[in-house]
């Protein structure tokens, strides 16, 4: 599905190399990497889980592992800045409060209403700063490209994850598919199942 989804959107440097996309192209791209990320986002989560659950088990072993030091090895070259995947999704936004109709009176009123006005400007400013949308999809089909090639790297990262978050599985099986997924049903549905088996084999 991964090969099918660069056959029909191209490649990450292709795409990145583009000053803008079509909205169309955008809604196809966003489309295809949603399905599969919320996919592998849940494969990676049935190996996390095996893996928390043998960090658990107790040590039989008594052996002694001496260190021996080792000079540090001196600065190379800077190298590219890399995207990593997006193992578990964000938190959901806070509910919207209820402002004071009219002018504000007091002086805590005040102080909200200037700093409410602050980070709206802010929110613009970083509006006009962020990156070009053909760089973010670009990123995200290199950073998916990662996690298939060394799944066992993403593994240990959210296997850390749960050890500190428990809630993050849940988070993770409960992710539904988008309405317009172009990824195989039947495979969706499977990695689910598995998925939430192996959340329920871990709870119980």
């Amino acid at each position: 599905m991964f090969e099918r989804m660069r056959a029909v959107i191209g490649e990450a440097a292709a795409i990145a190399s583009r000053p803008a996309l079509d909205a169309e192209e955008i809604t196809t791209a966003r489309a295809w990497l949603r399905s599969l990320e919320l996919m592998v986002r849940k494969l990676v989560l049935i190996e996390a889980m095996a893996l928390a659950v043998k960090s658990r088990l107790p040590r039989m072993s008594n052996t002694v592992e001496i260190r021996q030091y080792a000079p540090p090895k001196p600065a190379g070259p800077k190298r590219a800045p890399s995207y990593s995947f997006k193992l578990w999704p964000r938190p959901p936004t806070p509910p919207a409060r209820i402002r004071i109709l009219g002018k504000p009176v007091l002086v805590r009123e005040i102080w909200r209403e200037r700093d409410r006005a602050a980070a709206a400007r802010r929110l613009n400013m970083v509006r006009f700063m962020r990156t070009p949308e053909p760089q973010r999809i670009a990123r995200r089909i290199e950073a998916l490209s990662r996690v298939l090639n060394k799944p066992e790297y993403a593994a240990r990262r959210l296997a850390r994850r749960l050890r500190t978050t428990p809630t993050t599985a849940h988070a993770i099986v409960l992710q539904r598919p988008p309405r317009t997924s172009y990824a195989d049903p039947n495979a969706e549905s499977e990695t689910g199942r598995r998925a939430f088996a192996s959340l329920r084999r871990d709870t119980s």
